[in-house]
Formats: C-alpha cells, structure tokens, sequence
C-alpha cells in the first residue's frame, strides 16, 4: 500500500479509515500500477549484477548487450500497459464474477 501511496495511486485515512484511488481508475493505467510495485531498473528486471571492475570480456559487456536488446521489449510492455487501464480491468473482474456466479446457479 506505502508504494501505491508514494505514487499518489490511493490515499491512506489514519486508522481505520482504509484506503481509497487518488484518481479515477480509467485515469489509472496498468503501467501506473506496475511502476509504482515493482523495480524498473534493469538490473532488477534481467537479474544482472552491478558492473565491476571485470576481467572477463562477458562480465564486461554483457550488461550493455541485454539493455540494447531489452530495450524495445521493455518500450512494448510499457506502451501495452500503458493502454489498460483499472477501469478495464475492474470490467474484466466484473464479468468474470458475473458468469462463475451464473455457472454456480445451475
């Protein structure tokens, strides 16, 4: 909750209050959420470790290889998330109750 907070997602009521969306969710996209809970930094999202002083030639380039050809992965994530918003997935959610509590009915 502190992450979406900071990235001014929810508001946070003392105590009990709860939590409520700072914006709309169709002004909230997947990607807001996505930068907001999980690492953005490459190293993180490949599994690299920090470059050093290497004497390896893969150690040395190999954290430069990957960002070149993550790079465009990375840019087709973004700009997929970027078009689902909490509103669609809230729709989603929605409908997928809707026909598990019809099938329950039968």
């Amino acid at each position: 909750m502190g992450a979406l907070k900071r990235a001014g997602l929810i508001t946070v009521a003392r105590g009990n209050g709860g939590a409520e969306l700072a914006r709309t969710p169709k002004e909230i996209t997947l990607l807001d959420i996505y930068q907001a809970v999980e690492s953005t930094n490459l190293d993180d999202v490949i599994g690299i470790h920090e470059r050093g002083k290497h004497t390896c030639p893969v150690a040395r380039n190999i954290h430069d290889v990957l960002k070149d050809a993550y790079a465009p992965v990375a840019k087709a994530m973004s700009d997929s998330m970027r078009e689902v918003t909490l509103a669609n997935m809230l729709a989603d959610y929605r409908n997928r109750i809707g026909v598990k509590a019809r099938q329950l009915e039968q």
